[in-house]
């Protein structure tokens, strides 16, 4: 008749002109729903939003427009209508039709929708007010939860560390421990990650002002540095238990959701089990008290990280306030000995015109005056570390830089040397034949571009890389072993020859002629497998290729 049907949509009607089908990106989370908070309209979103996720019943465009004026925030109909569709194709609101005052068809497929936030909407807006708009506090770190929280799991391991994991060892004391564990645990990391996030946040900033300057001091001096030494040690007693207790994880994680009033909701997949009762949870407590990699490892690398910058911030305010620099602590020496005698003197030292006053001394005469003239003034002699090291600093021209002429071709001829021995050590490699002994110049040299190439991805049946000016390619035989001989070690290479060239040439004509024969195929694997052993004789039998192989003791 013209007319399509009808669909319902969470227990309205809807015209499949409506029906916005399912995203086709990819995008199977909550990803897009985080795109409203990041729009240049973000504001208009973030207050709808606001309104939506606390009212308890679906909301009308009229409603929430009336909603949002309430709050100060006064948006047309037709706006609030836009914003709300564009909010619905991102996924944070869901919507239904409202025909409970519906009296003719004509009115069931109006836009007379009414609108609610999603789950995933719900908890993006919650993050938002949470986390993102909120100031964040550094809370006081519970060193008594982390006490808590070892005794229990050292508790644990004493009473089951002994025997074979049996569900029938797990009583009500166990389990009581483990809710106990798992409390802590949380309170505990929540207050270590705010303590962080405040630690990083100051740490990374240099132009802190002298009131924040001092909040990062007193959090490193003060605080965090016994609260990290506390994690330190509470983290490693943690990781023997939790070492101890890894062979019963599964079965605490059984018993507490056996012990849990809705076992039933969680076996049918309708609620998930609180923290400690899946195998994972206890996972993430190891991972969360391991010495190296865990919270608290990484915690006490966030105060090494801090020290330079509260440092470099103590520092700047210092040279800013005036009090760094010698005629600024020369004035605050004098007011502090403010005396007829040496206060005077100290003073015009600071601030006249003459640098030589600062060399301090005492003159034998006694009848001077006061303040005498530095010409007709008693002859005070120079110290003699001063004299022989030191530099006044007199105006004018400044001194003449070192002469390091000598120094610079000292180091010149040493590079040179070095380098003329190189290309030696390249001549040798380069015409020498596969297996052919090296003196140990070359080999090393050798040995450099060798361990490149193995380290390079195989191309057909090569590999090939470059050191020093040096290349090596790997062919791929599949039998037999290459060798790398130097007079006191080689290099064994099971299944591959290597051929030393200059880079972006081919070998010389003499190392392709010892591959004449050889079948070459395509490498397979992903690592090159080889071994150096000691080499103490020319004299020494050629070690089987096929004890080699299935060992692999090293591979680059």
């Amino acid at each position: 008749m013209g007319q399509a049907a009808v669909g319902v949509v969470d227990g309205g009607v809807v015209s499949p002109a409506e029906e916005k089908p399912a995203a086709t990106d990819g995008m199977t989370d909550a990803r897009k729903v985080v795109g409203y908070l990041v729009r240049p309209e973000s504001s208009e979103y973030i207050a709808i939003m606001d309104v939506l996720e606390g009212s308890v019943t679906d909301l009308t465009v009229a409603e929430i427009a009336a909603a949002l004026a309430t709050s100060g925030v006064r948006l047309d109909a037709r706006l609030v209508e836009k914003r709300l569709d564009a909010l619905k194709d991102m996924g944070a609101v869901s919507f239904r039709s409202d025909t409970s005052h519906a009296r003719r068809y004509a009115e069931i497929l109006a836009r007379n929708w009414r609108y609610t936030a999603s789950p995933a909407g719900r908890h993006v807006q919650r993050f938002y007010r949470q986390v993102l708009a909120g100031t964040v506090t550094a809370r006081e770190i519970p060193i008594v939860s982390l006490s808590r929280i070892v005794s229990h799991l050292e508790q644990l391991a004493t009473a089951l560390g002994k025997g074979e994991p049996d569900a029938g060892r797990l009583d009500a004391a166990v389990l009581d421990a483990v809710s106990t564990v798992f409390t802590s645990h949380d309170d505990l990391d929540a207050a270590l990650v705010g303590a962080e996030d405040a630690l990083i946040g100051l740490a990374d900033r240099f132009d802190l002002d002298e009131e924040r300057t001092n909040d990062l001091k007193g959090l490193l001096v003060d605080y965090a540095t016994r609260v990290a030494a506390e994690l330190d040690s509470g983290s490693a007693r943690a990781a023997a238990a939790l070492v101890v207790l890894q062979p019963w994880f599964g079965l605490l994680a059984q018993a507490a959701v056996d012990a849990s009033q809705a076992r039933d909701l969680i076996a049918a997949g309708a609620l998930s089990a609180s923290r400690g009762g899946r195998a994972e949870d206890w996972e993430g407590l190891r991972a969360w008290f391991d010495t190296r990699t865990g919270r608290a490892a990484r915690f006490s690398l966030r105060l090494v990280r801090a020290l330079p910058g509260m440092h470099a911030n103590l520092r700047r305010l210092h040279s800013s306030a005036g009090t760094a620099s010698t005629r600024s602590r020369a004035l605050a020496l004098a007011r502090a000995v403010l005396t007829p005698e040496i206060g005077v003197q100290i003073f015009q030292a600071a601030v006249g015109d003459h640098s030589w006053r600062k060399f301090y001394g005492q003159a034998d005469e006694d009848d001077t005056g006061r303040n005498p003239s530095w010409r007709g003034g008693p002859q005070v002699p120079v110290p003699t570390l001063l004299r022989t090291v030191g530099r006044s600093g007199p105006r004018g021209r400044g001194a003449a830089p070192r002469d390091d002429t000598a120094a610079k071709a000292q180091v010149a001829e040493a590079r040179a040397r070095r380098q003329a021995g190189h290309q030696r050590a390249l001549a040798a490699v380069l015409a020498s034949v596969p297996g052919q002994p090296l003196d140990e110049a070359a080999a090393r040299a050798a040995l450099a571009a060798l361990m490149a190439a193995a380290r390079t991805a195989a191309n057909g049946p090569r590999r090939t890389g470059t050191s020093g000016g040096l290349a090596c390619t790997l062919v791929h035989t599949g039998s037999g072993t290459g060798i790398l001989n130097a007079p006191t070690w080689r290099v064994l290479l099971p299944g591959r020859i290597p051929l030393f060239h200059q880079p972006g040439q081919r070998p010389s004509t003499a190392a392709l002629a010892a591959l004449a024969g050889t079948t070459t195929t395509d490498d397979p694997s992903a690592h090159t497998p080889l071994r150096i052993t000691p080499h103490t004789s020319p004299n020494t039998p050629e070690v089987d290729t096929s004890d080699l192989i299935p060992r692999q003791e090293g591979a680059a």
